[in-house]
C-alpha cells in the first residue's frame, strides 16, 4: 500500500461452522466493489488445517497472523475481521493460508476504494452492498441481522443492533447528529431494497432537518455547481469525519479534488518570487483570532453567493476582496 504502515488491527469475531465452496471467502467487501470507508476487510477460512494467516495488498504484506490455536479454534473457529488502510483506487488483494510454514491455500481479488469526490470509478466495480441474506448468515451467530424498528429506534449505543459493527462511524472528530445518537433508522429503512437502503439522498433528506440551509440558498443569486444540483453528500459524509463539517477531506484537498488546475497554476496573482498567492499554511486573515487557517473558504464561499465566484461577503470587485485582508 504504497508505504503505509502495518495495516491490521486485529479483530477476530465468535463463528459457528458454515459452508462454502471456495477454500478462502472473501465476505466483506465482496470481490470487484467498490467501498468508500476503510473499515473491515472480512474473510472466512473453509479450510480445517489453516492455522495461519498472510495477506497482501498492493504489494505490502502483513505478518502472518495465527488463527490455529485450541483457544482461536474454540472462541472465533474461521472467521477474522481486520482492519485495513485501503489505497485510493484499485487495491490488489491476496490471501494466503498456512499450515505451519506451508502454503495451503492462496485467494486474491480486488476492490475500489473511493477516497475523494471526484474519482473516477472503473466500470467494473459494482456497489458493495453487505447486508443481503447471502453475507448476513455469516454474522447472525454473533449479532441480530433481523432487528425490530423499535430496537433500531434505541439511541443508547451499545444497546443498538448497528452499534456492534457501526461504532467506527462515531470515531471520529465531527459527527453527525443523528449518527452520534445512533438514530439510524431516521435516514435507513429497515425494509429498504437493498435492506436498510436510504429512501432519500443528499438535499432530499438533508433539508428535512437542515431547511434553514434550503432557504439560504434559494435567496444566493449564484450557487456552486453541487449545492445547485443537491448533492451534499459530494462534500460531506452524512455520519462524520474527522475534517470540520463532517467534510470528506480537508478544505483545500475537497476543493482541488474538482479544481485540479487553480493548484497547479499560479493563483490569484503573481508574487516577486514568482510564487501565486498562498492557499495554506498561513493563519486566515480573514478571520482573525479565530485560529483558522488559511484556504479556499478564505476567499470563497463553497456554497455560493451574490458574485460569480462566490467571493466572501458577496463582494462583486476582485480588488475588494483583497481589501478584506490587504486593508492598507
Amino acid at each position: 500500500m504504497k508505504g503505509k504502515p502495518a495495516f491490521f488491527a486485529a479483530l477476530l469475531v465468535l463463528f459457528a461452522g458454515f459452508s462454502a465452496d471456495a477454500a478462502i471467502t472473501f465476505i466483506y467487501p465482496s470481490p470487484k466493489t467498490l467501498v468508500k470507508r476503510s473499515d473491515y476487510l472480512i474473510l472466512k477460512m473453509n479450510n480445517p488445517q489453516i492455522s495461519g494467516i498472510k495477506v497482501t495488498v498492493n504489494g505490502l504484506a502483513s505478518d502472518t497472523m495465527l488463527i490455529g490455536s485450541a483457544e482461536y479454534k474454540k472462541a472465533f473457529q474461521d472467521l477474522v475481521i481486520l482492519q485495513p488502510v485501503w489505497d485510493g483506487g484499485k487495491n490488489e488483494i491476496i490471501v494466503e493460508g498456512y499450515d505451519g510454514e506451508k502454503k495451503i491455500e492462496a485467494a486474491s481479488t480486488e476492490i475500489f476504494f473511493i477516497d475523494k469526490p471526484a474519482a473516477n470509478v472503473p466500470s467494473q466495480y459494482k456497489r458493495n452492498v453487505m447486508h443481503v441474506p447471502e453475507l448476513e448468515k455469516y454474522c447472525s451467530p454473533c449479532h441480530d441481522m433481523n432487528p425490530t424498528t423499535a430496537q433500531l429506534d434505541t439511541n443508547m449505543d451499545k444497546k443498538n443492533p448497528c452499534y456492534g459493527c457501526h461504532k467506527k462511524m462515531g470515531n471520529t472528530n465531527f459527527v453527525h447528529g443523528p449518527a452520534g445518537t445512533f438514530s439510524c433508522a431516521y435516514c435507513h429503512n429497515l425494509k429498504g431494497i437493498p435492506k436498510y437502503a436510504v429512501m432519500l439522498r443528499d438535499a432530499a433528506l438533508c433539508n428535512e432537518c437542515h431547511a434553514d440551509k434550503a432557504s439560504e440558498f434559494k435567496k444566493k443569486k449564484f450557487l456552486h455547481g453541487p449545492i445547485e444540483a443537491g448533492m451534499c453528500e459530494i462534500c460531506h459524509d452524512p455520519h462524520g469525519s474527522n475534517f470540520t463539517s463532517q467534510l470528506r477531506l480537508p478544505i483545500n484537498e475537497l476543493c482541488l479534488s474538482c479544481h485540479e488546475s487553480v493548484g497547479k497554476e499560479t493563483h490569484v496573482v503573481r508574487l516577486t518570487d514568482g510564487a501565486g498567492h498562498p492557499l495554506k499554511d498561513k493563519p486566515d486573515p480573514s478571520k482573525p483570532g479565530s485560529g483558522r487557517d488559511l484556504s479556499c473558504i478564505s476567499c470563497h464561499n463553497p456554497h455560493g453567493g451574490e458574485a460569480r465566484f462566490f467571493f466572501q461577503n458577496n463582494v462583486e470587485d476582485r480588488m475588494q476582496l483583497c481589501q478584506v485582508c490587504h486593508n492598507k
